[in-house]
This record gives structure tokens, sequence and C-alpha cells, in this order.
């Protein structure tokens, strides 16, 4: 019996470690626990990311995911082609198609995390094509890379050397960087154990006052935020010390990037960063290195800079989710609102 036992265990360990190695298999999962009601289900991000991680009972918000549609619906001049690489602050709250965007008659996006998917193809419409290039203030240091933007408009990828491609063999091989997490949401990431999440959660707050590694509450208790926007020591955070030199550089890789794709057939290229909540959200308490609004002021409008920080400011903290790593859907309308007038004038 003890023997049939722990066969038993062994061949249902094996079954976890068989999915949690692959990502097809974590795939299927991932989207069978989300789209399952219940205790069976899986409420990592029905409430929230910044929730997902921290399961602080206060921040058990029913988060909004509905898409923006149908805001510039207008029969006026539709002259423009509007290509897009951006992430999830457009994708996961904006439909991306013409029915948002001011003088497009065809939107094309494309996912940063999408840089094995090919060249863009600019389609031969005689429309004017224009790329917009948008990053969340956390990543902007990844991804406004000459390389990033090549592997989607030409379908680039930088070879690698001979002892890159033998220690990504031997990584991959003995050790998968995601094995730990998707372990633990196989076997533990059901709704019926949120509660003990919670609770575990609420002791540490309460007697250790911290909570995960990844999330940081802020000081009014209201907002979770990514730590990496709040570390100073991280190059994402929006306290991290930017100097003047640093500016220079980013807008020489921008201008380095907008030639490229003119280059490419583009007529016009725009960059739009969005800043961190707590840019944004918490500037009472501490103050940022205000990146964007530096960045927006060096450039003397010699690149198309679309800067949302002040009219993300005026809507504050209604604007953002408060277990969420992301702006809600009255901040996203703002940013689009914004962009639109930009494209009737460029």
């Amino acid at each position: 019996m003890r023997r049939a036992f722990a066969f038993l265990v062994m061949i249902v360990l094996l079954l976890v470690l068989g999915i949690s190695s692959s990502d097809q298999a974590m795939r299927w999962v991932s989207k069978a626990r989300y789209q399952q009601e219940g205790n069976l289900g899986s409420d990592k991000y029905r409430y929230g990311d910044l929730y997902g991680l921290s399961y602080l009972p206060d921040f058990r918000m029913l988060k909004d995911t509905s898409l923006i549609t149908n805001q510039f619906t207008s029969e006026g001049l539709r002259d423009m082609d509007l290509y897009i690489l951006g992430d999830s602050y457009l994708y996961s709250y904006i439909h991306m198609d013409t029915t948002n965007f001011a003088r497009s008659k065809q939107v094309v996006f494309r996912k940063w995390s999408e840089g094995t998917a090919g060249a863009i193809v600019l389609q031969p419409t005689g429309n004017k094509k224009v790329l917009l290039i948008e990053s969340v203030e956390r990543n902007m240091g990844t991804l406004i890379d000459m390389l990033r933007v090549r592997a989607h408009l030409e379908g680039y990828k930088a070879p690698l050397t001979w002892n890159e491609s033998f220690n990504a063999t031997l990584a991959d091989a003995l050790y998968d960087p995601l094995l730990e997490q998707n372990i633990d949401f196989t076997l533990f990431n059901f709704q019926g154990l949120s509660f003990l999440k919670s609770l575990k959660a609420q002791v540490n707050l309460n007697l250790f006052h911290r909570t995960t590694p990844e999330v940081v509450l802020s000081r009014d208790h209201q907002f979770l935020y990514m730590k990496e926007t709040m570390d100073s020591l991280q190059k994402g955070s929006s306290f991290y010390p930017i100097s003047a030199e640093d500016i220079q550089v980013l807008l020489a890789r921008m201008t380095k990037i907008e030639q490229y794709a003119l280059s490419r057939g583009f007529d016009e290229v725009i960059f739009s960063f969005i800043p961190n909540p707590v840019a944004i959200t918490q500037t009472e308490s501490r103050r940022t290195n205000q990146l964007i609004v530096s960045l927006s002021k060096a450039n003397h409008g010699q690149l198309h800079i679309l800067d949302p920080t002040q009219v993300l400011a005026k809507g504050g903290k209604s604007y953002f989710f408060k277990s969420d790593s992301h702006w809600n859907q009255q901040g996203a309308q703002a940013w689009l609102n914004q962009l639109n007038q930009y494209l009737i004038k460029l």
C-alpha cells in the first residue's frame, strides 16, 4: 500500500514537473484557470496583477478589463496607416482599430513581446505611414533600443557568439528560470486557497511590516506598486538618479531609431512614454526623477514626443488601479484623447 501511494505521488509530481516545464502546457493551464469560475479558477489577475503577487486582502478589488472603443468615429479625413509598437498599457485597455484613432485608415499593432513574429510589412496603400512607439517608463531603457525595433520592422535577430549560444543552450537544458513560478501556479494557484494566502499576507504585514518582495505598499496604504518602480537602485524606478547626460544619450538613441524607421518607409515617428503609476499618484511624498518631462524639454521639438504626464496628473490617483501596475480605463482614455489631438495636427 505504501509503495502504491509513493508511486502515485511520484507520478503526480512528474506530471506537475512536465506541465510546469512546457510553455504550451502552461498556456493551456493558465487559460483554463483564468476562465474557470469558483474555487478551481485562478484569481491571480482578476483583482489586479499586484494583488495576485501580494494577496493583501484590502486590495481584493475586482478589476475592470473592458476595452475602450468607438472614440473616434468621425467620417473626416482618413489618410493615415498607423503602426504601433506598444505594451499592455495599450492592448489591455484600448481596442486597436480605426474606431479609436484619428485619421487612421488602418491600425497595425505589435506587442513588444512579439519580437520574433517577423517583420512588419508596410502596405502600399498610398496613405501616410506613422509609427507610434510606446512604452511605460520602467521599460524605456530596455525597449528604446535599435535592435528591439529592428526585430519588429525587419525581423532582425542579433546572432549569438559561439560561447553565448553554448551558454544559452546549457542554461535551457539545466534550468528554466520560470520553473519555480510555474510549479507554484500549477499546484497552488486556486481561488479556493486564496484565503490562506491572504491570511499569510496580512500576518506578514501586521507583524513584520512587509509584503512580498516584488510589491511595495504606499505610505498611505492606498496603492500597491511594483518594487522596481520604487527602488532608487533600479533603472526602471521613478526615483533612479537621472543626469543631463543620460537624457542626451536616450535622445540620441531615439533619433537613430527615427532615422532608421524613416529609411524603412515611415513618414513620421511618434514616441510616447507612460509614467510609472507612482510618478503620478505619490508625488507629494517623494520627488521623482522627472525622466519623461526632462526628456520632452531637452528634445526642443526635434522629435515627436507625446508626453502625457500633465494630462495624467489632472486625474491623479483616479486614473490608476490601486491593486494593479497599470492605469485604468480613465487614464487610458485621457492618453488616447491627447494622442488623437496630436494625430489631427500631425
